[in-house]
This record gives C-alpha cells, structure tokens and sequence, in this order.
C-alpha cells in the first residue's frame, strides 16, 4: 500500500495493537494520524510534511490509489489532497465518522476557502498535532449537488459570468478587466425555463439566467453582496436566482460589482431571487451548464440539499461559526423573477438590450396617462388659478407666490402623456393630450393678458426679465425635468416627487410672461417667453419618450419615428438656445475681466452687462477725490482695450473717504 510511518521520539516504530493506536513515553495508547495524501506528492510528504508532525504516529497512504483502511469512527484522518479528490473523501468522512483535517495542496482552491484551511503548512499541520480532544471539534454544514460535495459554490446556467469563481477578485482593475470579459459574452444570453421544488414542497415555475448555489455567504461574488456572513452554518442553502430583463439591468449590476465590490450594496438586486432552503430541486426542459466548485457539467435536474454539522473538523480549521442549533424556516424573496405570461416573453428570444414592461405596468401606466390626457374640469381649474397667481407673482417679484403656481399648475400631466402618444405611436393619445395642451395654454395666455390690462403696472421686474433670455442650460433642467416626470408616473413609489419636477421645469410662469408681453404689446417680452415654453416643452418631450423607451413601455422600432421628430424640434429650439448661451458666457466673462480691476487710481466694482448695440456695461466707480469727464473718457477707453468691443457704460461715482 505504499505506507510510511512517522516515528515518535525515541521510539523505534509504533508498537501497532490493531487499532491503530501506538504508546506514547508513559505508555498510554494514542490513536494514529492516517494521512491519506496525492501520489504524484510521495516524496514531499515522506521528506517534508510527516516530519512536521513531531511525536504524532502518522501512516501514510496514498488517496485514492490504495484502499482506504477501514478506521473507526473517531479516527483522525488528514487529507492532503486536491479539490477533485478530496471531495470524495469528505464523503466518506461523513459516512464513517472520522474526524477530518485538511493540509493545504495547491490544487485545494475551493476546499481551502470553504473549509477554512490554514495558508502555510507549517501553521496547518501545527493546528493538527495533538487533536485528540474530540469535545473541540467543528461540526460544520456540508452541500451536496446530485449527491457530491461543493465546497464553495454550484453555479446553474449562464450565472457562472458573474464571476462566482474560487477567490475574491479584491482590487478594482482585477474587478474592471473581469468585467470586460463578461461583456464580451453577453449578447447571447438568454433565459432559460427552470422549476425549483424545495423541501418543503413548494415550487416556483419561473425563467432564469442562472443560479448561484452556496452555503456560505462568502463562497461567491453575488453571495458576498446578498448572503450575511453570520448565515454559515444555520443548515441551510442560499439560492440566488438570476432572472434580468434587460441587458442593461444585467450590466448595472455586474458594472457596481465590478467598481465597488462589496461596497456596491448588499442589498438583493432588483432582477435576483432568494431561495433559503435545506435542500432545493431544479429542473429543466432542456440541458443546463452546471459549474460545481468549477467543474463543468451538463444535467436535466440538479438536487442540492444541505447535510446540517455533518462533518467533523478536527480543531484548528480557521473558521468562525455562529453558535446554535441549525434552523429549517424556508425564506423566499422572489418578487423579481418572471412568472406565467412574463417568463413565456423572456424565455422566447435573447435578452434584449432595454427592459420591456409588463402587462401589468403597462396597463397601470397607459391607464393612468389616459386619465391625465382628458381636459376634465379640475385640469381648467388649475390651470386658471395657477396663471393668475403666476401672474400676481410676476408683477409682485415674489419667488414664493411664483413656486406656489408652479405646484399648482397641471400642465405636467398631458405633455407625459404626448410623449407616450408619441413613442407608442397612439395617435388617439397624441390627439387627446394634444387639445387638453392647446386649450390650458389658450387659458394662461388668455388670463395673464386680461390680468394684465386690469393691473397698473408696465415693469419688467427682476422675475418677468429671467425669463425673457432662455439658453441652453434652461434646456438642461426641461430634459431632466423630462425624465424625472416619466420615471415618477413609471413608478408609484416615486409618484410624490411630482410636485418638485413642477418646481424645476416651471411650465406656468413662462406662459403668464408670455400672456403680460401680449397685454403690454411688448414683442420682445412675448418672443422671449413663448421660447423659454417651447425649450421646456420639446425638452420635456422628448426625455420623458425616451424615459419610456428606457423603462420598456414601447420598442425601439416603433418609438424611433417620434422621438426623432422631437430631436428635430429640440435640435431647432437649441438655435437661438445657444446663441443666448454664447453671449451669456461672454457676458460672464465681461464681469471676471472687470469686477475688481483699477485704472490707475480708480477701482471698478458692480459690473452689470446688459446686451446691446454697442454692448451697455453698468459700473460703480469707486475713488478717494472726485472724477472729471477726462477720468472718466480714460476709464471707458481702458475698459474698450481690456474687453476688446465697444461699449456703452453707465458709470455711477463712488468717493472714498
């Protein structure tokens, strides 16, 4: 059988009585360790490893070129073996009641993670001497898959490119370049139809990716950011289940993994099913890959079941267990995973790249989109009560009256609708949002004109002239606006952040502007305005279409001709956008030049730019004796030199004393 013995001091060999016990100095018997070791290994366990064990008997024997002996339960047996055969011999470790000590080999990958092996083994083997105290040994879980050990993880399906491989990947480009090579395979990934049955007798017919099996919460990647630590040996196994709708989604996900690890949330991801069970049945119509620790397979069905502190570790196994009986409650969290009509969509072509709603979703939505497109009488209502007090805020330059319209205001709700109109190409949507748009801005238009002639005042306050000068920024906060409002209709929970997208894009204001500019006759004002309302509009447009293209309320080839019908009429509202935008910029950086700057003897603060032709630039000119016309024509040429245009400056004197 090839065995090599480990001598004790001073002894000339083990004086065996049969049992595999040996007397140590004072004559009492002691067990020997058997070491059941890899061949190709011979000559370092003969010349290296059975020297560490000192004073211990240790026979030798090959695994699994020899027969096993046939050792008593109780018997201490180390293993230093690789992944592949090792898994067998915890088999038989359980079924013949051996204590257990593994050595780390450097084919021991996942053993050495699962079992919690010492690094060197030097501490390995000085963990293990002397063991004979049977009251300190680890009585951890075993998982089995169809009745074979895993020591890390088992991985069923197309789950195995979320990286649940051996070792944490720990820095930030190991992640990144995983990453990579996970995008590169993920246009043909589809779902797959799976049934799981778990030992309670409850099922879940449903469609996945894949699922990643484990026992512990640090055996995986996933199960690093899902599966709390304190859960190891509870009895139980964690199945997480991997049903994305989108590419996309799968992209986030393994995107925040890839960046930040655990640090990426251990909350479960949104596409991700939790099964905890002591044991868990798959099964499937057609062949599944199946990783088990690593190893390839295929199989129709697969059995995982869970061998609750089944096995013995001999004391020293660096693994820190929760004390405790192990608990058989079942948890299930599988409210993303695709059932009946939703797993018949997912499972029939390749994922596709955007997510596609539900029927439910999309009934809801299109339900409650209809019901806003309607011109009911609570929409007149409001929209005649929020101009005129958008109107009062104006003329009253007040910031709080003018917010209090813009909540009021039900604007919001048909130009959500028109976009969906547009992007489902619904033209009885189109139409319906349509004329209940038209008609609230003949009501604002038609109010803050009449409010306008009743009221004595023709300034242009500070609150009327910002927006009389849209540019390209107030085109941002329309797109953003776009998006915030679709994803809050989307979505019910969110539904209560309405009122702040009203207060961003300001919708109302603009029009009661527009409606004074009518009332005073001023074109300008009316010009101006009517292009703030049409940035918002085209801007909100088209963010909210593709907001509803992004969430999967309409594919992509039926959207396509609406939303680009909105980039037209956004790309045509940016013209004058950016041209305003420009000469914003230039006037920005006509105060840095001049705000502080001294000719000579004068300093010039409180630079105010105003366009014109020439350009009018206000100034407070601050000196310490009084200033003639010449100071002043020598103040307005360095100013012309320095800014490079002429200038109409309107200076005001300020003497220091």
């Amino acid at each position: 059988m090839g065995v090599l013995r480990g001598l004790p001091p001073g002894g000339s060999g083990p004086d065996r009585a049969g049992d595999g016990s040996f007397p140590d100095s004072r004559g009492t018997r002691r067990m020997s360790i058997r070491l059941l070791f890899d061949p190709a290994e011979e000559s370092a366990v003969r010349g290296e490893i059975v020297p560490l064990f000192g004073g211990e008997a240790v026979e030798a024997i090959p695994y699994p070129t020899a027969e096993l002996p046939g050792a008593e339960a109780g018997t201490r047996v180390v293993a230093y073996l690789g992944d592949e055969a090792l898994a067998p011999l915890v088999g038989e470790a359980l079924g013949r009641g051996w204590r257990l000590g593994v050595l780390p080999h450097p084919r021991a990958v996942r053993a050495r993670a699962g079992l919690g092996i010492a690094s060197t083994m030097e501490e390995a083997v000085d963990a293990l001497r002397g063991g004979d105290d049977e009251e300190d040994d680890l009585a951890i879980d075993v998982l089995f898959c169809n009745d074979r050990v895993v020591f890390q993880d088992v991985v069923i399906g197309h789950a195995l490119t979320l990286a649940p491989g051996s070792t944490p990947i720990r820095t930030p480009v190991g992640r990144l370049r995983h990453f990579a090579g996970v995008v590169r395979n993920l246009t043909a990934l589809r779902l797959q139809p799976m049934r799981l049955r778990t030992e309670n007798e409850n099922e879940i017919d449903t469609a996945s990716l894949g699922i990643v099996v484990v026992e512990q919460g640090r055996s995986s990647l996933l199960a690093r950011r899902i599966v709390d630590a304190t859960s190891d040996n509870d009895g139980m196994l964690y199945a997480m289940v991997l049903a994305p709708r989108s590419l996309l989604q799968l992209l986030r996900f393994l995107l925040a993994s890839a960046v930040m690890g655990r640090w990426g949330g251990t909350r479960l991801p949104p596409f991700v099913g939790l099964v905890r069970t002591s044991s868990l049945e798959v099964n499937s119509p057609r062949p599944l890959e199946l990783a088990h620790d690593g190893v390839l397979l295929n199989a129709k069905r697969v059995e995982l079941r869970v061998a609750p502190r089944a096995l013995r570790l001999i004391a020293g196994h660096g693994l820190e267990l929760e004390p405790g009986c192990p608990e058989s409650k079942e948890r299930f969290q599988v409210q993303a995973l695709p059932v009946g009509e939703a797993k018949g969509a997912l499972v029939s072509k390749p994922l596709p790249w955007l997510n596609h709603a539900s029927t439910e979703e999309f009934k809801d939505l299109y339900s409650l989109l209809r019901e806003n497109a309607r011109c009911s009488p609570s929409y007149l209502t409001l929209m005649v009560l929020s101009t005129l007090l958008a109107t009062l805020g104006l003329y009253g330059n007040s910031a709080p009256v003018i917010i209090g319209a813009m909540i009021l205001a039900p604007l919001m709700a048909p130009i959500i609708a028109m976009a969906m109109g547009l992007v489902r190409q619904d033209l009885r949507l189109i139409g319906k949002s349509s004329g209940t748009l038209l008609t609230g801005l003949a009501l604002a238009l038609g109010f803050a004109m009449v409010a306008t002639w009743f009221t004595p005042l023709g300034v242009v306050t500070d609150e009327i002239g910002s927006r009389l000068r849209p540019t390209l920024l107030d085109l941002g906060v329309a797109v953003l606006s776009g998006i915030a409002g679709a994803y809050a209709h989307a979505r019910e929970e969110v539904a209560r952040s309405l009122a702040g997208v009203a207060i961003a894009v300001a919708l109302v204001p603009p029009l009661a502007v527009a409606g004074i500019g009518i009332g005073w006759a001023d074109w300008s004002v009316f010009g101006g305005a009517s292009l703030l309302f049409l940035t918002n509009l085209t801007g909100i447009i088209l963010a909210s279409g593709a907001t509803f293209l992004w969430l999967g309320f309409a594919p992509f080839r039926r959207a396509r001709s609406g939303l680009l019908l909105e980039l037209v009429l956004v790309l045509a509202v940016s013209v004058p956008l950016a041209f305003s935008f420009g000469r914003m910029v230039e006037e920005h950086r006509i105060i840095r030049e001049l705000d502080g700057w001294e000719v000579g003897s004068v300093a010039v603060r409180g630079v105010d730019v105003r366009p014109g032709d020439p350009l009018q630039i206000g100034v407070t000119l601050v000196s310490r004796s009084a200033l003639d016309d010449a100071d002043l024509d020598r103040v307005k040429r360095a100013i012309e030199e320095r800014i490079g245009q002429e200038v109409e400056l309107v200076m005001t004197v300020a003497i220091m004393r």
